[in-house]
């Protein structure tokens, strides 16, 4: 039996979530809370199995409270929200699905089966939750369509969110990437650099060679190489080399840079 407590400050909303279920003869509903404190309190002592959890609400947000759960049972999290922009911050907390509200039967049922694959030991599938996070990235929405503010990255059973302006740049060594950032501090994640690369593409960063994207807002200087490639100067002095299969980008963007005669 999956034990379910329901996350939302609109009691409507939680109505809905708990009619849908009524169906799920797997699924016991412990209980109801409609802010994000007293939902760490029934956490603590309800110990449910399952959170459909609201992003916005009063006293911590549903973010700030997957981010606290270490200090209790984990339960898996599935949250329900109006707002599409938290999706790649949701997944950074190990969110089992997204529900982007009104949503009907059908995806509340897809997303309770990969509850049930999580529950009973499954790995997240990368693959699958990529192609979830698509699925926010087309949305037209001027939230959806603005670059992102922040990087959700984990750090050992923790997330760090990096200020994106404040990264200079990523650089790919095997299955991760290592972050650098103006402050001097350093992330490796475990991340393939195109799927990065697609994850920031609204924001500044271009991809400069098979190993390198780079920040374009703190390229200091710019200059060719004997081979035809391209040589960037970062704040921290650090000196990025293009590689030839991006070449045309970098050209395309020294041409943008440069002042209209």
């Amino acid at each position: 039996m999956i034990k379910v407590l329901i996350v939302d400050d609109e009691p409507l909303a939680r109505k809905r979530v708990h009619d849908l279920l009524r169906d799920e003869p797997d699924v016991q509903i412990l209980g109801e809370s409609g802010d994000g404190l007293d939902a760490r309190e029934k956490v603590r002592t309800l110990e449910p199995d399952l959170l459909f959890l609201d992003i916005k609400m009063p006293g911590l947000t549903g973010l700030e409270l997957s981010r606290l759960l270490h200090e209790a049972k984990i339960p898996c999290i599935i949250f329900t929200t109006a707002y599409s922009e938290h999706a790649v911050d949701a997944f950074g907390v190990d969110a089992v699905d997204y529900l982007l509200k009104p949503f009907d039967k059908q995806r509340l049922h897809e997303a309770l089966a990969r509850a049930r694959k999580r529950l009973a030991g499954a790995v997240p599938d990368a693959a699958e939750l990529a192609r979830i996070l698509r699925q926010f990235s087309g949305l037209a929405d001027n939230r959806s369509s603005a670059a992102p503010e922040r990087l959700a990255v984990k750090d050992g059973t923790h997330i760090k969110f990096l200020v994106l302006n404040d990264i200079t740049h990523m650089q790919s060594e095997g299955d991760y990437l290592h972050i650098h950032s103006l402050n001097g501090e350093h992330a490796m994640i475990r991340e393939r650099m195109r799927d990065m690369e697609q994850r920031l593409s609204q924001a500044a960063f271009m991809r400069i060679s098979r190993s390198l994207l780079v920040n374009t807002r703190h390229i200091l200087e710019m200059k060719p190489t004997a081979h035809g490639d391209y040589e960037f100067m970062l704040p921290a002095g650090e000196r990025l080399v293009s590689g030839k299969t991006y070449r045309e980008a970098v050209r395309a963007l020294l041409a943008q840079l440069q002042p209209s005669r």
